[in-house]
């Protein structure tokens, strides 16, 4: 005997086919087709100089920002306390470009695949090596050279005086460190007016 599906069966696996859908795409990040804008250079070139104004080593940026976490870091109760930002998309993100190198101010930033930089350096993890040839200089130089830095999408506030971005160092196992910079544009600059949520990887 042929069965059949009540029409509120088909009506409920339609709805839960949609909501996995959904779930789908909510949860991977979407490429912005569209360039940074050079208000959101500037505050990443802020970002940045803030953070490694006195590095002489060559800084390995992912050149795919991470998408906007509105929890955590980032959320009312933490950097973006006390202001009125506008929304975000939880999965957009942007893409560097080699003719935006310049507008972030240091001729020592080098773009790189963020996923081959980091199975890069957890295949070539120098901890394994101490104590094989390797001492704990060479490890610490060895990362600091290989590390990557990755910054998140920026979240402004609504009159865009203001603005948020987490941002973080990995360079292996029990190495990096990162946090968030809230940001404030005065006279047309814009500056790191302070930072928070900060963390170091133990693990």
């Amino acid at each position: 005997m042929k069965r059949s599906i009540a029409p509120w069966g088909l009506a409920f696996l339609a709805l839960a086919c949609a909501c996995l859908a959904a779930a789908g795409q909510q949860g991977e990040p979407k490429l912005s087709s569209t360039p940074l804008t050079a208000e959101q250079l500037a505050v990443y070139r802020a970002v940045l100089h803030g953070w490694m104004e006195n590095e002489v080593r060559v800084v390995n940026l992912a050149d795919i920002t991470e998408p906007v976490r509105t929890s955590g870091a980032m959320s009312d109760e933490f950097c973006a306390k006390g202001l009125d930002l506008e929304p975000v998309s939880p999965s957009l993100v942007h893409r560097f470009r080699a003719q935006d190198l310049p507008q972030l101010g240091s001729d020592k930033i080098v773009l790189v695949d963020p996923e081959q930089q980091a199975k890069d350096i957890a295949e070539k993890d120098p901890e394994r090596t101490i104590g094989k040839g390797r001492s704990i200089e060479d490890t610490a130089r060895y990362r600091l050279d290989h590390g990557q830095v990755t910054l998140s999408e920026i979240r402004f506030s609504k009159d865009h005086n203001f603005a948020i971005v987490a941002y973080g160092f990995r360079c292996g196992g029990h190495c990096g460190n990162g946090g968030a910079a809230v940001l404030e544009k005065k006279d047309g600059i814009w500056q790191r007016k302070n930072q928070c949520n900060g963390w170091i990887s133990s693990g």
